[in-house]
């Protein structure tokens, strides 16, 4: 390549006409240039040129440099920045459209129903879960929607495309037993810290991104503010034995972190989402509970509340659901429940 690009520029320097080149910017008064002269301006024209790309211009073939794709993208990013989208989100948006386009190497108003298709069914190929597909072809619905409402194309290939159908199955929340198991587990362990987070996941339901992000401040006796999609601010609400488990947590620190929940070593910054779904992951091991993971807690206590006849509505509201549907996959009542309601009702 090296060598390619010294040829492309001992050509460029032969065509060009150095007396020409040298007027034509001032360098010199009158006369020409003498074949030493001359040579010397060709040396400097190869120490310039040398750390430069050399391409061929030619007007009547030349074909436009389109980034019509690329500006679409960028300008697809900020509007969803624009919407309350977190960086957490417009970071699996940018990884979904760049495997996307990765794979389907075509200008955006040339992709059709069939390269979309043709995507989604070789993700299935590769092992991706039903799950998964459906959310890349919800990012690529919601971007060429998009695309086609600000003018960069003229139709939306995933129009006509309908979502992954899915096995519904009743994903079930801690039974009260394994809720101890794991309590008393904590306990053992002494960690105040851990302890608090357990304690803050069961009373609230808070997802572990809004968990996370929770700060000192944001606690108001039993209530947390807390931000969750689209940064759409909204108050929960803390039991006895959250509150008092926070209480404990906050009086053993020293340090000056605004964070709620931080390592347990210096420099005690922010504990992470990824650190705080290792330490539920682990205290599931250690209590012998499968499945254990943070979301579990939102579902459970979602669950809970409804069993015990608080409001779905309320509950909605508890969990911070834009829609009401997708709460009531927790107003599912468990085997147990219908045979506890069989018993009583049914004579």
């Amino acid at each position: 390549m090296r060598g390619f690009v010294s040829h492309t520029i001992e050509v460029i320097i032969t065509k060009i006409k150095i007396n020409d080149l040298v007027n034509d910017y001032g360098l010199m008064l009158s006369g020409k240039l003498s074949d030493e002269q001359t040579e010397t301006a060709k040396d400097v024209l190869r120490i310039m040129l040398s750390d430069y790309e050399i391409t061929s211009k030619c007007t009547d073939l030349a074909v436009p440099d389109d980034n019509t794709k690329a500006k679409a993208i960028q300008m697809f990013f900020v509007s969803k920045k624009i919407e309350g989208c977190t960086n957490q989100t417009i970071a699996y948006y940018s990884t979904v459209l760049k495997k996307f386009f990765t794979e389907i190497n075509m200008d955006l108003e040339k992709i059709t129903a069939d390269e979309v298709r043709y995507y989604i069914a070789k993700l299935s190929l590769n092992g991706l879960s039903k799950c998964s597909q459906d959310n890349e072809l919800r990012v690529l619905k919601s971007f060429f929607k998009w695309a086609f409402g600000e003018g960069y194309i003229s139709k939306i290939p995933t129009l006509n495309i309908k979502t992954i159908k899915q096995e519904k199955r009743i994903k079930k929340p801690f039974t009260e037993l394994q809720i101890e198991q794991m309590r008393k587990v904590l306990n053992k362990r002494g960690s105040l810290r851990d302890l608090a987070i357990f304690e803050t996941l069961n009373s609230t339901g808070v997802r572990v991104s809004e968990l996370n992000r929770i700060n000192i401040g944001d606690i108001q006796d039993d209530e947390i503010t807390v931000f969750g999609k689209g940064e759409k601010e909204r108050v929960v609400y803390l039991n006895t034995k959250s509150k008092l488990a926070i209480q404990d947590y906050l009086k053993s620190r020293s340090d000056d972190e605004k964070a709620l929940f931080i390592g347990s070593k210096s420099p005690y910054t922010r504990l992470s989402k990824g650190a705080i779904e290792t330490m539920i992951r682990n205290l599931g091991k250690e209590a012998g509970v499968d499945d254990c993971h943070p979301h579990r807690f939102r579902r459970t206590s979602a669950t809970f509340a409804l069993n015990r006849g608080m409001p779905i509505e309320q509950v909605q509201q508890m969990l911070g659901h834009e829609s009401i549907n997708t709460t009531t996959i927790y107003a599912r009542s468990e085997k147990e429940n219908v045979k506890a309601s069989h018993r009583k009702y049914v004579v």
